[in-house]
C-alpha cells in the first residue's frame, strides 16, 4: 500500500514538475513564472512526499517531512502573485509584497530547522511501523501555519472567481470550471488535517494538484484560460459591415450574418439551405465570382477583383466578391467562405475618373489638334511632308506647333515652335505663339523682325517659366528652285540635303517671351530642284537611351541615306528611328516639318499631315 501511494506521489510531482519548466519555458505570457511557482511548490511537495512516504527510518521520515513544507509554505505566496498577474493587478506584484509573503515560509522553515521549535510544526510518534501508514502529529504553530496559507488561497481564489464573473459570460462557465478543479485539493487537504478516515494517515493533496495545475496550464497557455475565439468570430462576424455567407460543399448556404441579410432583402432562415447562385440576382449570375481576375467577363474588371451589382431599396450597389475555400483536417473541400464586400463609392468614384479621364483626352485631342494645320497647303515648286506626335500617350496637352500658311503671291510662311512644360497653360501660349505669327507675318519684312514682334507681346503676356522656341521662315519658290529665309529662336538648327551631303544651317538666337530684346538673325539658303530641308523640334534631337542623345548627327545620317525618297517617306523614316533609338512611348513631343525644291512645278497636291495628334 505504502509502495503504491509513494508512487502515486512521486508520478503527481513528476508530472507537476514538467508542467512548472513548461511554464516557466513560456516566457512569453506574464503569468507564465508565477504559475511555474504555484506548480513547482507543488511538485515539490509531491516528490518530497514520495520520499517520505517511501522510507523505512523515522529519521528519513522526519526530514522529508520538514522539507516538504518548503513547497508548501511557498504554495499560498506563489497563487496569489499568480492570480494577482492574471486579473491585471500586476502591478501590485511588488518587491515589497514579495518579501512580506517570504516571511512565513522562513519562519516555519526555521522552526522545523531548530530542534527546539521543531515540534511546534509536526512531529513523528516515538514509536512507528514503517510498514504502516502513521497519523502525523502536529504542533501549535502548524495550525497558525494552516490558516494562513489557506487564508491566502482564499483570499486569491475569491479575487480570481470575482474578477471572472463581472466579466462575459463565457467567463463564467470558465469560473466553475476552475472551481470545480480548484475543489478537489481543498477538499483532500480538509479531509487529511481534519482527521477524518484513511485520510488521516495520508495526504492527498499533492494528487489532486496535479489535475489543478494541468487544468490551468492547458487553459493559460492553449485556451487563454478561455476559448474566446467562438466569442471574438461571433462578435465580428455579426457585426462588421461586410456581408458574409458560409457556403457547405453543395454551394447551399450554411450560414449568413445580419449584413448578408440586408444585401439580399432576405431573413437568414429564407436563406439557410438555399444555393447562393439561386439567391443573388439572376442578372448578376453567382458565375462572376469564379471568373479568373483579369478577364473582362463578368463585371471583373480587368486585374481586379470580381464584382456583382445588387439592385436594393437605396439603388444599385456594388460589391467585391472574396471567395475562400474551406477545408477539414485532411484538407478535403468541405466549403466555402463568400464575403461580399461593399464597394459602392470605389466604383462610382472610378467611373467618375473614367469619365474626367476620357473627357480629359477629348479636350487634349481638340487641342493637340489646334497645334498643327489638319492638312499643309499645295506650295507651288515644293513638296512637303511633316509628323507630329505627342508624348507618352497622347492624353497630356503638350507645347509643339507647326504651320504653313500663304503670306502672299509666290511666298509662304512657315513655324515650327515648342513651348517649355505641358498641359493647358503651355497650350495656351503654343496657341499664342502660332496666331500671333500668322497674324504678324509679312513678306516685306525679314522674319527675325516678325519673331521681335512676337516676343514682345508674348513677354507681356505669359509666365516666364513659358518660354517659347521657333523656327520661322518664308519660302518662295521659283523657276531654279526655292529660296528659303528663316529666324531661330532658340530653336535647333534645320538640316540641309545637297546631292547627299547634309549640313546644319542658320544662327543661333534667343528663345520668345524670356527677353525684352532678344538676339535673332536671318539666314538665306538656295535650295536646287532636288534640295530638301528638315526643320524639327527638340523633341526629335534630345530622345534618350540611357546617357546618349539621337542628336543632329543621326538626323542626318537618316536624312542621308533616305534623302531621295518620297517626302512623306523621309519623315516616317526619322520617326521610326527617334522610336526604335528611345524605345516604348515618347518621353517629349516631336514635330518634323520636310522641305523639298521641285524645280517651280505645281507641288504633288494637297499633303495629308502625317502623325495627326492622335497619334502616339
Amino acid at each position: 500500500m505504502l509502495e503504491l501511494l509513494a508512487t502515486s506521489m512521486a508520478v503527481a510531482g513528476a508530472l507537476l514538475a514538467a508542467l512548472a519548466l513548461y511554464a516557466a519555458w513560456r516566457r512569453d505570457t506574464p503569468t507564465g513564472w508565477s504559475l511555474a511557482a504555484v506548480l513547482g511548490s507543488v511538485a515539490w511537495w509531491g516528490l518530497a512526499y514520495a520520499v517520505e512516504l517511501s522510507s523505512d527510518a523515522v529519521a528519513t521520515k522526519s526530514l522529508w517531512g520538514d522539507l516538504k513544507y518548503l513547497g508548501v509554505s511557498t504554495l499560498g505566496p506563489a497563487f496569489l502573485c499568480f492570480v494577482l498577474q492574471y486579473t491585471g493587478r500586476g502591478h501590485r506584484v511588488t518587491r515589497r509584497l514579495l518579501l512580506l509573503l517570504a516571511v512565513e515560509p522562513v519562519v516555519v522553515m526555521t522552526a522545523l530547522a531548530v530542534p527546539a521549535t521543531h515540534d511546534l510544526v509536526h512531529h513523528y510518534p516515538p514509536r512507528i511501523a514503517t510498514d504502516q501508514l502513521v497519523v502525523v502529529e502536529t504542533g501549535p504553530l502548524f495550525w497558525v501555519h494552516l490558516v494562513y496559507v489557506n487564508g491566502l488561497l482564499v483570499v486569491a481564489t475569491v479575487l480570481f472567481m470575482t474578477s471572472m464573473v463581472r466579466l462575459a459570460r463565457t467567463y463564467r462557465r470558465l469560473a466553475l470550471v476552475l472551481m470545480a478543479s480548484g475543489l478537489l485539493p481543498w477538499v483532500a487537504n480538509f479531509l487529511h488535517n481534519g482527521g477524518v478516515g484513511p485520510f488521516a494517515r495520508i495526504d492527498l493533496t499533492p494528487f489532486a494538484f496535479s489535475v489543478t495545475g494541468g487544468v490551468l496550464v492547458w487553459g493559460l497557455f492553449r485556451e487563454r484560460l478561455t476559448d474566446l475565439a467562438p466569442l471574438a468570430r461571433s462578435a465580428v462576424v455579426e457585426t462588421m459591415t461586410d456581408a458574409v455567407f458560409v457556403l457547405d460543399a453543395f454551394g447551399r448556404v450554411a450560414d449568413v450574418n445580419p449584413s448578408g441579410t440586408q444585401v439580399l432583402s432576405a431573413t437568414r432562415g429564407s436563406l439557410v439551405g438555399r444555393r447562393l447562385a439561386d439567391v443573388l440576382p439572376h442578372e448578376v449570375g453567382f458565375a462572376v465570382a469564379s471568373s479568373e481576375p483579369g478577364t473582362s467577363e463578368g463585371g471583373i474588371p480587368e486585374g481586379g477583383i470580381p464584382e456583382v451589382h445588387v439592385d436594393g431599396p437605396t439603388g444599385r450597389r456594388s460589391f467585391d466578391v472574396l471567395r475562400q475555400q474551406l477545408t477539414d483536417r485532411t484538407g478535403r473541400a468541405a466549403g466555402e467562405l463568400v464575403v461580399l464586400r461593399d464597394v459602392t463609392e470605389r466604383v462610382r468614384a472610378r467611373n467618375e475618373l473614367q469619365h474626367v479621364l476620357a473627357e480629359q483626352q477629348r479636350v487634349a485631342t481638340a487641342l493637340q489638334a489646334s497645334m498643327v494645320p489638319g492638312r499643309l497647303p499645295e506650295v507651288p515648286g515644293c513638296e512637303l511632308a511633316s509628323a507630329y506626335h505627342p508624348a507618352g500617350d497622347g492624353s497630356e496637352v503638350g507645347g509643339d506647333f507647326l504651320d504653313v500658311f500663304a503670306l502672299g503671291p509666290g511666298t509662304w510662311g512657315f513655324v515650327l515652335g515648342d513651348v517649355s512644360g505641358k498641359g493647358a497653360q503651355a497650350a495656351a501660349v503654343s496657341a499664342a505663339a502660332r496666331y500671333t505669327i500668322r497674324a504678324l507675318a509679312d513678306p516685306r519684312h525679314p522674319p527675325s523682325r516678325t519673331l521681335r514682334a512676337v516676343n514682345t507681346r508674348l513677354v507681356g503676356a505669359t509666365d516666364p517659366e513659358q518660354f517659347c522656341t521657333a523656327v520661322y521662315g518664308q519660302v518662295e519658290p521659283h523657276a531654279d528652285g526655292v529660296r528659303l529665309t528663316f529666324c531661330l529662336a532658340g530653336h535647333p538648327l534645320p538640316v540641309v540635303v545637297r546631292g547627299g551631303m547634309t549640313s546644319e544651317e542658320g544662327v543661333p538666337g534667343t528663345v520668345l517671351g524670356l527677353l525684352d530684346s532678344p538676339e535673332l538673325h536671318d539666314t538665306t539658303v538656295e535650295l536646287a530642284p532636288g534640295d530638301l530641308v528638315c526643320a524639327f523640334t527638340d523633341g526629335l534631337v534630345e530622345s534618350r537611351r540611357g546617357p546618349a542623345m539621337f542628336e543632329s548627327e543621326r538626323v542626318e545620317t537618316v536624312l542621308a541615306r533616305h534623302g531621295d525618297e518620297h517626302t512623306q517617306a523621309v519623315v516616317d523614316h526619322l520617326v521610326e528611328a527617334v522610336r526604335g533609338f528611345h524605345g516604348g512611348q515618347l518621353e517629349d513631343d516631336l514635330a518634323v516639318l520636310l522641305l523639298r525644291a521641285s524645280g517651280g512645278s505645281a507641288g504633288e497636291g494637297t499633303h495629308e499631315l502625317a502623325g495627326h495628334a492622335g497619334q502616339a
